[in-house]
C-alpha cells in the first residue's frame, strides 16, 4: 500500500476510535414519542416538524382561515400577549410534492395592536375572528371591515374577569372560559367566580354552564358535539408558578339533549409534566393538547398515546390547510407546523369577505 494511503487510513481509525461513545443511559430525544400505534398512524411514515417563525414574546390563540372552501391558501391568525399583537402568516399550502416547506408559507405580518393581550381564538360561523382578551375583559369579535368590537364583556351586570379561550358550537352558541388570571398579573379586580359561559349571539342569552373550576382554561367539543372539553390549569397562578397539588387536568362533561347545559364531570386526563393550556380534537375525537414539554395527544377514553415534543413550553394550537390536516402550533417565542394523518374535528373557517356581510 502507498504510505500516504497507508498514513491517512491509520489516521482515520485513529480518529474513529477516539471519538466520544453514545451513552447508553442517554437515549437520543427525537421529537416524537408514540406510545400508542394510533398516534404512528396519526404521525404517516415520514412527519416533519416545521418551524414557521420565531421571534415572538409568547404565542396564542391560534386560526386557520382559508380563503375559500377549495382553495390551498389561507391565513393563519394567532396573538402575541408579551407584545399586545395579534398578527398572520400567509399560507400557501403543500408545495411542491404534497409537503410542508419553505415555499409553504409567508413573514409574519401585523393584524391588529393593541389586542388587550388577547389569549385563545376561534372562528364564527360566518368566518370572523372571536378573540378573548385578558385585559380587554371580554370576547370580541372582528367584522370583515376591520372593525372590532364587544361580543359580550359582562354578567350580570359585573365586568368580565379575563376571558381566555374560547369554542363556537355548531348552533353558533359560544362557549368561553373566564379565570382569574387577569386579575393575579395586572391591575385589574375580579367580581365574578371563574366559570365556564355560554353566549347565544341571536338571543343574547348568557348563561354559567360550569361554576366549579378552580382556573378554567382550554375548552373544546368532540366531534359529534356531546360532550365537553375543559382544562384546569390552576396548577399555575402567576407566570413559572407550578402548583403541583392544584389542578392540571382535562375534565369531561356530557352535553344535554338541548345543548345548553352540561352534567357527569369526570377527569378525562391529567397532564405532567406542567399543566394542559389550550387543545383542539380530531375528527376520529383524540384530544392534542399544549403543554410544558409540547403537544400531548390522548385518545378518546383518555389514554396518553403520543407527544410532538418541542423545546419550549406550548400553549396552543389548532388544525388548518386545505385538507383540515396540518397541526398548527403556538409554542413559547415561536410558530412550528406539522402534517398529519388526522384531520381536524371542526371545519376549516372561510374567511368572510367585505361583500359577504
Amino acid at each position: 500500500m502507498h504510505r500516504f494511503l497507508f498514513l491517512l487510513l491509520t489516521t482515520s481509525l485513529a480518529a474513529i476510535e477516539t471519538l466520544p461513545s453514545t451513552p447508553t443511559d442517554a437515549p437520543i430525544q427525537l421529537p416524537l414519542q408514540v406510545y400508542d400505534e394510533a398516534f404512528s398512524s396519526i404521525l404517516g411514515e415520514r412527519p416533519k416538524l416545521e418551524l414557521l417563525a420565531t421571534g415572538f414574546g409568547f404565542t396564542e390563540g391560534p386560526v386557520y382561515f382559508a380563503d375559500d372552501a377549495k382553495s390551498d391558501t389561507g391565513y393563519l391568525i394567532f396573538t402575541d400577549q408579551l407584545r399586545q399583537n395579534i398578527n398572520m402568516i400567509r399560507w400557501f399550502g403543500l408545495k411542491p410534492f404534497n409537503q410542508i416547506t419553505s415555499l409553504s408559507w409567508g413573514a409574519p405580518a401585523l393584524f391588529r395592536h393593541p389586542s388587550n393581550i388577547a389569549d385563545g381564538q376561534t372562528a364564527d360561523l360566518q368566518g370572523r375572528l372571536l378573540s378573548a382578551e385578558t385585559t380587554g375583559r371580554r370576547v370580541s369579535i372582528t367584522e370583515s371591515d376591520g372593525t372590532v368590537q364587544t361580543l359580550v364583556g359582562s354578567y350580570q351586570g359585573k365586568p368580565l374577569n379575563s376571558p381566555n379561550d374560547l369554542v363556537v358550537k355548531s348552533d353558533g352558541t359560544v362557549w368561553f372560559t373566564d379565570p382569574s388570571y387577569g386579575c393575579l398579573q395586572f391591575p385589574q379586580e375580579c367580581y365574578l367566580p371563574n366559570n365556564v359561559y355560554r353566549y347565544d349571539p341571536a338571543s343574547k342569552e348568557m348563561s354559567v354552564v360550569i361554576g366549579d373550576l378552580e382556573m378554567p382554561n382550554g375548552i373544546a367539543f368532540s366531534p359529534d358535539e356531546k360532550i365537553l372539553y375543559v382544562i384546569d390549569s390552576a396548577a399555575i397562578q402567576a407566570p413559572k408558578t407550578d402548583y403541583i397539588n392544584k389542578p392540571h387536568a382535562i375534565y369531561a362533561y356530557d352535553v344535554d339533549a338541548s345543548g345548553k347545559s352540561v352534567s357527569n364531570q369526570r377527569l378525562f386526563a391529567d397532564v405532567l409534566p406542567g399543566f394542559p393550556d389550550g387543545m383542539r380534537l380530531d375528527s376520529l375525537g383524540n384530544v392534542y393538547a399544549g403543554a410544558l414539554d409540547g403537544v400531548q395527544v390522548f385518545n378518546p377514553q383518555g389514554k396518553l398515546i403520543g407527544k410532538i415534543l418541542l423545546p419550549k413550553e406550548t400553549a396552543n394550537l389548532t388544525f388548518g390547510g386545505k385538507d383540515n390536516n396540518i397541526l398548527f402550533i403556538c409554542s413559547s417565542d415561536s410558530i412550528w407546523a406539522i402534517k398529519l394523518n388526522a384531520k381536524g374535528a371542526k371545519p376549516v373557517p372561510v374567511l368572510v369577505q367585505k361583500n359577504e356581510r
